[in-house]
């Protein structure tokens, strides 16, 4: 349907524009969804301007504005395209200048002429008609509010040039094989998309498969492309488990998959510091990537950090008392290793025989596997003056001597001192001797000086 412009009141642009310009007489007018660069000042004087608005020989759509410039780049009216049949009316009302405020330009002055420029809803870009760097001027009278002559024929078409714009693509530069199907951003709509993993509209990375692959977007003839690489499927599974000792070195703490974020106490970075926690089991947690994105795992373990044994207690004793010492380790509950200086073991076991007064390194290991070492080297007490003494036996575990005895001992085969007591020289002595206790060796501190051993089984 053609608009008819011969009787203004069967005219429904005409009735548009006489609603219009009776609400906006006197006022600065901006309307909903109106480009702010399109806001102008309503005056009593006006003309309007009707035709047809296309771009690049296509009605521009609904939501377009077309507005009018004067000489110094003010906006002299505005109005949103009216669209019927699928064609894109103008119906533009242009003010004059207030000539009562000479300090303000509201619109166009005299003979001043005016561009005609279209805003583009869909891109935000505005025209100025005819377009690709051409301007057409028009002139402008004051019709109060009628049709402008030369421009009040609603089929005449101003078509504005516009560059296309190139189609597009985009998407992250890196998913993973496992990530679900997804679209990537396209610019304009309605091109095809071509490339490994393409379903329609959507990427598969799945179906891609790992690697580096080019996807295309065609429109219009026209190629876009966007390059996304395809990783495999993260795995934060931790592979440090542990047990630790609370003097262990600095962990280095490893993943199926490296880097990511690691997080727990005693973390710090990569790494796990084994004596910056309380002992017992505690929580690493592993997490690859960003909680809602393609590429995400996570994982946690429980490790446990178990105590160190104390510095090893160490001692000599001579037991046969014929220069010949041993080193023994008083905790009862410990396993022992001992190396020279030259880090060759030793012995193990509670006892270094046969020490010959040389540095040496003792290890200790407790229940949980941890160890604590001790380096050190012990120095000859001498030995002691042995005496011949008469002992006679009263009864199992009674002795008689014909000296007065000052201290008794009793060591086990292995060199320990089993018992011991200060007696203050007596002659008598009822020793903590019993059936089963197997070889025994007792020695005796005499008044007179000297010491005298005897060696017994029970």
């Amino acid at each position: 349907m053609k608009p008819d412009h011969s009787s203004p009141k069967r005219s429904p642009l005409w009735a548009a524009f006489l609603v219009c310009f009776g609400a906006m007489i006197g006022c600065s007018f901006t309307a909903l969804a109106q480009p702010a660069e399109f806001a102008f000042t309503p005056t009593n004087s006006s003309g309007a301007f009707y035709g047809q608005a296309t771009v690049n020989g296509v009605p521009a759509n609904a939501n377009d504005w077309i507005a009018a410039f004067d000489g110094t780049g003010n906006c002299a009216g505005a109005a949103q395209v009216v669209m019927n049949d699928g064609l894109a009316y103008i119906n533009l009302p242009i003010y004059g200048d207030d000539m009562t405020t000479s300090t303000v330009d509201e619109g166009i002055t005299g003979a001043e002429p005016f561009t005609l420029n279209l805003w583009r809803a869909a891109s935000g870009n505005i025209l100025t008609y005819p377009g690709f760097d051409a301007i057409i001027l028009f002139d402008w009278s004051n019709t109060n509010g009628a049709p402008m002559p030369g421009y009040d024929d609603p089929e005449v078409v101003y078509n504005f040039g516009e560059t296309e714009t190139p189609p597009s693509i985009s998407g992250p530069e890196a998913t993973c094989v496992d990530a679900e199907p997804f679209a990537p951003a396209t610019d304009p709509a309605g091109g095809v998309l071509v490339g490994p993993g393409v379903e329609g509209d959507m990427f598969n990375p799945a179906a891609a498969g790992e690697g580096v692959h080019i996807i295309d977007y065609i429109y219009n003839g026209v190629l876009a492309s966007w390059t996304v690489e395809v990783l495999p499927a993260f795995d934060a599974t931790i592979l440090t488990t542990g047990p630790f000792c609370a003097n262990d070195e600095t962990v280095t703490l490893e993943a199926a998959t490296p880097g990511g974020t690691w997080t727990g106490d005693g973390v710090f970075g990569q790494f796990f510091e084994p004596g910056f926690v309380t002992l017992g089991t505690l929580t690493i947690t592993h997490e690859l990537g960003e909680l809602g994105e393609a590429c995400y795992d996570i994982d946690q373990q429980a490790v446990t950090v178990q105590p160190n044994p104390a510095v090893p207690e160490v001692g000599l004793i001579q037991p046969l008392f014929d220069g010949t010492f041993h080193v023994v380790a008083f905790d009862q509950d410990m396993s022992y290793e001992w190396f020279d200086s030259m880090g060759n073991l030793l012995a193990t076991g509670d006892t270094l025989y046969n020490y010959l007064e040389d540095p040496f390194e003792i290890v200790a290991t407790n229940i949980f596997g941890c160890s604590t070492s001790l380096s050190t080297w012990l120095i000859f007490p001498g030995t002691f003056d042995l005496r011949e003494l008469e002992v006679t036996w009263l009864g199992p575990s009674t002795l008689e001597v014909d000296g007065g005895v000052e201290r008794a001992s009793i060591w086990d085969l292995r060199g320990r001192e089993v018992w011991s007591s200060d007696l203050g020289g007596v002659t008598r002595l009822d020793m903590p001797l019993a059936v089963g206790d197997g070889w025994r060796l007792i020695t005796l501190e005499l008044a007179g000086g000297g010491v005298a051993r005897v060696a017994v089984i029970r």
